[in-house]
């Protein structure tokens, strides 16, 4: 075994076992609501979960073929959607966002009540 594939079997367990489910292990608890080693003992909890059911998922529903490019895709996928729910907690677009479809949607009530 070369220090090539070293490596790539260390980067590659943590992109696959360890980075999807530390980004979903914040959004899912606050940065001071678990510690350290709760939060790494999640995430590999996490992405152990993850990672198949997406993959496996994409494969039935859209008949996604199971390559190295789609696992690597699914999991980047996984982990920009963490980022940017995180960023919509931490700006307040969710809950910006949030009072403008109840307004919309309250508009819409009372001028089908009218």
């Amino acid at each position: 075994m070369t220090a090539v594939d070293v490596l790539r079997l260390i980067f590659g367990g943590l992109f696959v076992l360890f980075i999807p489910g530390l980004a979903w292990s914040y959004v899912f608890f606050l940065r001071k609501n678990i510690d350290w080693i709760e939060r790494i003992a999640l995430s590999f909890g996490l992405s152990i979960a993850l990672v198949p059911l997406s993959v496996f998922w994409l494969n039935w529903l859209f008949d996604m073929k199971i390559t190295l490019l789609s696992t690597s895709l699914t999991v980047c996928g996984l982990v920009v959607i963490a980022a940017v729910l995180i960023l919509a907690r931490k700006y307040g677009w969710a809950n910006s966002t949030f009072n403008k479809l109840k307004t919309a949607f309250s508009r819409s009530q009372k001028s089908q009540n009218s």
